[in-house]
């Protein structure tokens, strides 16, 4: 089943005479259990589609299903629920409440949602687990690495036990090091607990990590291709259900 159909997707913005299309005409479908990196250069539009996968935005024209429910029949609190149990958010900034411990800002969605903390306990105990930090609960985070914080903010989104998470430069706020032990992270998040990943990254080395790259340009898609494991490398996916202009 498609995780995600996009269909003649586009995103106009306008500044007073002027209009900026940001995404022209997209097509694309992610399979459940997909890993899919969307990548190019600054401006390109990548960051602008994810908003849009995820319901944070609106698009111009065109749709965006979520396994068969278009976004834009949904009404905002239908959105907000929507992005509450089905769907997680990864960003660059990690976004930590700074007079919080660990365990409090994973609850914290829990919390706002009204959760009872009896009924909430065990599930942080199995995301700290999870992003290696059952050690950690305790401290808040200024007492904490940026790759430290960037697991707390992993585990937040992981505590709904969403579908789908989506990640806007997830590793660009750290060093090389840092960012590949949380790419490791991710890939066991998606084969070891079968989550559907979409990330937004300019790093081909971060992208290597998922099993389908999307290339775009000026708001086009310029090419899908495939990882072949064997050869870790992506090669071009040719079965001509991904329409590239």
């Amino acid at each position: 089943m498609n995780a995600i159909t996009i269909k003649d997707l586009n995103k106009s913005f306008v500044n007073g005479s002027e209009t900026a299309h940001v995404l022209k005409n997209i097509n694309l479908t992610v399979e459940d259990g997909e890993f899919v990196s969307i990548m190019g250069p600054s401006g390109c539009g990548k960051s602008t589609l994810l908003y849009l996968l995820g319901g944070l935005d609106r698009p111009t024209s065109g749709s965006v299903l979520i396994h068969g429910t278009d976004l834009s029949t949904m009404k905002e609190k239908e959105l907000c629920d929507m992005r509450s149990d089905k769907i997680g958010f990864v960003f660059q900034f990690y976004n930590l409440v700074p007079n919080l411990n660990v365990e409090d800002n994973i609850a914290l969605p829990l919390m706002i949602a009204g959760r009872k903390r009896s009924s909430y306990k065990k599930r942080i105990d199995e995301v700290l687990e999870i992003i290696g930090m059952t050690d950690k609960r305790k401290l808040t985070p200024r007492e904490l690495s940026g790759g430290q914080q960037q697991r707390v903010a992993i585990a937040r989104a992981l505590v709904f036990d969403p579908e789908i998470i989506f990640l806007d430069e997830p590793i660009g706020n750290l060093d090389s090091k840092t960012g590949m032990k949380i790419m490791e992270l991710f890939r066991e998040i998606n084969r070891k607990l079968g989550k559907t990943i979409v990330q937004v990254t300019h790093s081909e080395e971060s992208a290597r990590y998922g099993t389908k790259l999307v290339r775009v340009l000026d708001g086009q898609i310029e090419s899908v291709e495939i990882m072949d494991n064997t050869k870790n490398s992506f090669t071009e996916d040719r079965k001509g259900d991904r329409q590239v202009s």
